[in-house]
C-alpha cells in the first residue's frame, strides 16, 4: 500500500487518504462498543464508562453532568472533576490548601484509599508563601516535604519536560518536591520553619502536574488567590483477572498497591502498536 501512495499522485486518490487513514484509527477503539466515548470535549476510554456495561467496574464509573455548559464530569468513586483523560492518566481538579489567606477558604484533603487510584509520580509537590516548612506525613513511615525561605538565594530547582527545561521557584517564597511514588492520601501540613522570621503572610500548598507547575507563577501567593483548584495527574491500576493480557501488543508491569492484597497491572500498547490495551491493541497502519 505504501509503494502504490508513493508513486500514484492522482487528487482522488489523495483525496481518499483522509478516509483511509480514519477508517485505520477506527481498528482501535478506545471505548467500548455502543458506550458513550465523550462528555462534552472530554474523552471517556475504558475502563471508564458512563453506565455498568460501560465501564470495568464501579471505580471507573463516570458521571456526566449535561445539565451544565459546558458538561461536567466526575469519576463517582473519587468524587473529583476531570479535566482530561489520555495516555493512561486523568487530569483531575486537585485542591489547593492554605493557611492565612484572607478570604480563602483552605481546599479539602483527598484520600484514595481502597480505590484503583493513585498520584502520579509526574505531579510536584508545592509550598507558595514566606517561612513554610510543607510536609506530606500520611504516606506510611516516609516524611516527604520542602522549606521555603523569606530571604532570596540562588539554588533553583530545574524539571525537565520533554525537550525543555523549566526553572521552578526563584529560591524565595517557594519550594517544591517531588511527589512519593503511587501516592494514595493528600493530607499536607504547613508550619513554620522559624519561628524569629516572619510568619504572618499567606501560605499555600497543593500537588499539580509538573508541567503546568513550571508554567505557572509559583512564587507569588497572591497569583493563586482567585485559583479555585490546580491540575494534578492520577494514574491507575487494574485487577489482571478482568482483561486480557497479549504480551505481542500489550506492554505491562505489576504490583500491589499499599493496603491492597489485589495484584495489580500498569498497560500500555507496545510500539509499533495503537489503541487502548484494555480493549486490544491494534497494529499501527502508516499511511
Amino acid at each position: 500500500m505504501k509503494m502504490a501512495y508513493r508513486y500514484f499522485s492522482s487528487p482522488i486518490i489523495l483525496l481518499l487518504l483522509p478516509a483511509l487513514f480514519q477508517l485505520a484509527r477506527a481498528d482501535a477503539p478506545m471505548a467500548k462498543p455502543g458506550c458513550q466515548d465523550h462528555c462534552g470535549n472530554i474523552s471517556i476510554p475504558y475502563p471508564f464508562g458512563t453506565t455498568k456495561d460501560c465501564y470495568l467496574d464501579e471505580s471507573f464509573e463516570i458521571v456526566c453532568d449535561e445539565t451544565v455548559s459546558p458538561p461536567r464530569v466526575f469519576i463517582r468513586k473519587t468524587n473529583m472533576e476531570v479535566l482530561n483523560i489520555e495516555d493512561g492518566a486523568a487530569v483531575v481538579k486537585g485542591p489547593i490548601m492554605s493557611s492565612n489567606c484572607s478570604g480563602r477558604q483552605s481546599g479539602t484533603p483527598v484520600n484514595l484509599e481502597g480505590s484503583p487510584f493513585f498520584f502520579s509520580f509526574g505531579n510536584l509537590f508545592v509550598a507558595v508563601g514566606c517561612n513554610i516548612r510543607a510536609l506530606l506525613t500520611e504516606i506510611g513511615p516516609q516524611v516527604s516535604g520542602c522549606d521555603s525561605t523569606c530571604a532570596p538565594y540562588y539554588n533553583q530547582t530545574t524539571i525537565i519536560y520533554g525537550s525543555e527545561i523549566y526553572s521552578l521557584c526563584s529560591g524565595k517564597h517557594c519550594c517544591v518536591a517531588r511527589a512519593p511514588y503511587r501516592m494514595q492520601v493528600f493530607y499536607p501540613s504547613l508550619e513554620t520553619k522559624n519561628e524569629s522570621q516572619d510568619s504572618s503572610g499567606c501560605k499555600l500548598t497543593f500537588l499539580a502536574d509538573q508541567k503546568w507547575v513550571a508554567l505557572s507563577d509559583i512564587n507569588n501567593p497572591q497569583a493563586f488567590q482567585d485559583w479555585e483548584y490546580v491540575p494534578v495527574v492520577l494514574a491507575w491500576v487494574m485487577d489482571y483477572k478482568l482483561w486480557k493480557y497479549d504480551p505481542k501488543t500489550m506492554s505491562c508491569k505489576y504490583f500491589l498497591l499499599e493496603h491492597s492484597v489485589t495484584l495489580a497491572y500498569e498497560c500500555s500498547c507496545r510500539e509499533g502498536n495503537e489503541g487502548n490495551p484494555y480493549l486490544g491493541c491494534v497494529r499501527k497502519v502508516t499511511v
